[in-house]
């Protein structure tokens, strides 16, 4: 069963390889959230009880220590700034963990799918203060049903993304399937530069192709090639044909075919005719 499309993130490593994350929605950020604001405060009132009897008890020793007591309301707001400012940080810096979302499975990341790293972690924390506004997150959810990877201000700003934690899964390569023929090779592009959200958008489709019925394959290649044709100026007959030929230039920087290491294991395209279908 192939993961829903609101959820599933590909990215591409720069060996070509694709790894696929899914994305955590909002409501279970929230349960972690509210999980680490419990397991926060709750530390935060168990100390700050620890504290007032401290130094009561100081003060209650000699009038020398009468002030002391007020010292300690002190570091009570002390202790308060450091669960608002550095809980999370410190936790996501570390770890790209709090404890919320270890318990519900999740882990910050890069939209590079990289570690999170202490600048990210900070922006995004430091920006907390935004999505908050004017209040129960309005303005984060807002902008996480904005976008698909569901990020909020901070992430967006960071360049981070919350996803469902584990070794992400990686695909098999894309092969393509007869390679281009000696009139395909004479008009290509040389170079077919092909942003990351564009890759991934032709692979989904390319991969997904075989379950597809013809007409509903060939409108689908079709939206997908306009903008690549307004930019390239290149089109066959068949729009499958050349989303193919063109994401195989893109990422294989031009070899037709690919290499026997991962013929045995790749999934092919055999577009040359209709019915379209996976070679066995």
């Amino acid at each position: 069963m192939e993961d829903p499309l609101d959820t599933d993130v590909a990215i591409e490593a720069p060996e070509h390889i694709v790894f696929r994350h899914v994305v955590a929605g909002p409501g279970r950020r929230a349960i972690a959230r509210l999980i680490d604001l419990c397991v926060c405060y709750g530390a935060v009132i168990f100390l700050s009880i620890l504290v007032v009897l401290a130094f009561a008890g100081f003060a209650g020793f000699s009038k020398a220590f009468s002030n002391v007591a007020e010292a300690g309301y002190g570091v009570i707001l002390v202790v308060l700034f450091a669960a608002e400012w550095l809980y999370s940080f410190l936790w996501e810096a570390l770890t790209g963990r709090s404890p919320g979302k270890i318990f519900m499975d999740l882990r910050v990341v890069m939209v590079s799918g990289r570690p999170l790293g202490i600048g990210a972690a900070a922006l995004r924390n430091v920006l907390r203060a935004a999505d908050v506004l004017p209040g129960a997150y309005l303005v984060g959810v807002a902008a996480m049903a904005l976008n698909r990877r569901f990020q909020r201000l901070g992430d967006l700003v960071a360049g981070t993304m919350v996803i469902v934690a584990g070794r992400p899964k990686k695909t098999a390569p894309l092969v393509l399937w007869p390679p281009p023929d000696a009139t395909e090779l004479a008009v290509l592009p040389e170079v077919v530069p092909l942003d990351v959200d564009e890759r991934v958008a032709i692979e989904l489709f390319l991969r997904r192709q075989p379950t597809l019925g013809f007409a509903r394959a060939h409108e689908l290649a079709t939206i997908l090639m306009a903008p690549l044709q307004r930019r390239f100026g290149w089109r066959l007959t068949d729009p499958v044909r050349t989303l193919a030929l063109l994401y195989d230039r893109a990422v294989n920087a031009g070899r037709g075919e690919g290499p026997r290491s991962s013929r045995r294991f790749a999934a092919t395209w055999e577009l040359a005719q209709p019915p379209y279908q996976r070679r066995s």
